[in-house]
């Protein structure tokens, strides 16, 4: 369905585009802002006034170029919002807050067992709440609480309220809805992802991916997911699985389990199978701290283990370069940095004996820039995203329930 637009809609999708452009060059003169955006000096100036009232925005110190009157430029307060995160997976729970800046403030990491539902929403309440504590951040100043699950999973009322969760990796949660306990318990708006997609996200937000449009991201969690952005935003897909490679088919049974299920290529990069497999061979791994201490031994498992995942990932991304075209392909996760390096060096000598000689360009292979915590880090950029990016579809009448409005930061002189 096509819908039009009205005056109030571009007030509020001018403010994200000052934001933005203040976000990612600041700090920045208001002549230069109203450069770069091509609004009109009286525009910035409006919008500026009301973001420095409200705090978003600070005046940094002057800059004097040539003649004249110095300019005071402008830039982001890093106190003026705080989000949160939380990455749950099948084995562990990551939760950060974050500042304005996307800079991480406290962190909490906790080792879990598959945990059912009604554990599963004590320990996020819980933990939501001694993050708030330990930065002593008001209420009023966080903008919501991204919650990330392990995706394949499938949402209601058509990707536009995210309340019905029913990821296939977690037992138990069919029809939970997850976002209405959550949001009630804290008080607080609760954004709801695919942890791979909201990887991406804040590669895209805060990472190497802030100026590259179109990339992919893969993401290593306790097994493995994907995420797309195209064109400066991300894509979701359908049914909100853009990405989702982990449950792509194999052709093999490497490492099942004896899972029943038909092989997929998540099953190749387990986690908890690659710990159990250390273990019987005699190596205590529980964590990857351990692990990565095995890397730089160059254990013979661990690095089996890695040839094998870059055999069976490699078909796959060169698919993505050909179906999606995108500039890079960032890897991230749990994965220690050195054994994401290590199979990036594998797939950077097997795909090019898998392209034609017609093939004459292809994407960076690069190592996400937010490490073990991208997911947590993602999550937390969410709230923040979904408050300050310029999305298109904000400009559309059917965005007034979808976004967070800003339109109060706009005075009626625009």
């Amino acid at each position: 369905m096509l819908t039009g637009t009205n005056l109030e809609y571009t007030k509020t999708f001018n403010v994200r585009i000052v934001l933005e452009t203040i976000r990612l060059y600041g700090p920045l003169s208001r002549v230069e802002i109203a450069r770069r955006t091509q609004l009109t000096a009286q525009t910035v100036t409006n919008i500026t006034r009301n973001l420095i009232q409200s705090r978003m925005i600070l005046e940094a110190d002057r800059l004097r170029e040539g003649r004249g009157a110095p300019s005071i430029p402008l830039k982001i307060n890093p106190d003026g919002a705080f989000s949160i995160g939380l990455d749950l997976d099948k084995d562990h729970l990551t939760g950060v807050i974050v500042d304005l800046l996307g800079t991480p403030r406290q962190q909490i990491n906790k080792e879990l067992k598959f945990p059912s539902p009604d554990e599963a929403m004590v320990i996020l309440e819980n933990t939501a709440k001694e993050l708030i504590g330990r930065e002593r951040v008001s209420r009023d100043k966080i903008w919501g609480v991204g919650l990330g699950l392990p995706g394949p999973f499938s949402v209601s009322d058509g990707m536009v309220v995210k309340d019905i969760v029913n990821p296939i990796g977690l037992p138990g949660w069919s029809n939970v809805p997850v976002r209405e306990i959550l949001g009630k318990k804290l008080s607080l708006p609760v954004f709801i992802e695919n942890n791979a997609t909201a990887a991406a996200i804040g590669e895209l937000w805060y990472g190497k991916g802030r100026h590259i449009g179109t990339f992919f991201y893969v993401y290593f969690g306790a097994g493995l997911g994907g995420g797309v952005v195209i064109n400066g935003q991300p894509y979701f897909g359908f049914t909100g699985n853009a990405g989702e490679l982990g449950y792509y088919p194999a052709q093999n049974t490497f490492y099942t389990d004896q899972n029943p299920q038909k092989p997929h290529l998540g099953q190749f990069f387990r986690l908890p199978s690659l710990y159990r497999k250390l273990n019987a061979e005699g190596y205590s791994v529980s964590g990857l701290i351990e692990l990565e201490e095995l890397y730089n031994q160059q254990n013979p498992l661990l690095l089996s283990w890695i040839d094998q995942g870059a055999s069976h990932l490699a078909p796959l991304i060169l698919a993505i370069e050909y179906l999606i075209d995108p500039q890079a392909i960032f890897f991230g996760g749990r994965l220690p940095d050195p054994i994401i390096n290590e199979l990036l060096e594998k797939l950077k000598i097997i795909l090019p004996t898998m392209r034609i000689r017609e093939k004459t360009s292809y994407p960076d292979l690069l190592n996400a820039a937010a490490g073990a915590e991208a997911a947590a880090l993602g999550l937390a950029t969410i709230p923040v995203y979904e408050s300050m990016a310029p999305l298109p579809g904000l400009l559309m009448k059917t965005a007034k329930n979808n976004y967070r409005s800003l339109v109060p930061l706009v005075n009626s002189e625009l």
